[in-house]
């Protein structure tokens, strides 16, 4: 299952924590149709996947300083965070399948 991480916690839950296993973390907004479409397919591969990853959700309106961080422009952007800094980035709602296998 995913989890919140905030600007204030960011450094230590992603970045950190990306040195030892992948994090994905997943910029939405509550407003965001596309966001809460695609969130049932996420937490089922968070959980799915909690061992092999771990995801976050970062709230774009309350984060904002993350959004412009790593140009983040549309929500829902995905980006797995490898070795302390981003790997990978897909922008736009993912059905499931694609979710797997843009962890992998």
């Amino acid at each position: 299952m995913s989890e919140m991480v905030t600007s204030a916690d960011f450094a230590s839950k992603v970045l950190e924590a990306s040195k030892s296993k992948p994090v994905l973390v997943d910029f939405f907004a509550t407003w965001c149709g596309p966001c809460r479409a695609m969130a049932p397919a996420l937490e089922e591969v968070a959980a799915e996947n909690a061992d092999a990853v771990d995801v976050y959700k970062l709230d774009i309106d309350q984060s904002p300083d993350m959004a412009r961080e790593y140009r983040v422009f549309s929500v829902p952007t995905l980006i797995l965070f490898k070795d302390g800094a981003p790997a990978r980035q897909v922008v736009g709602a993912q059905p499931k399948d694609r979710l797997e296998a843009f962890i992998r």
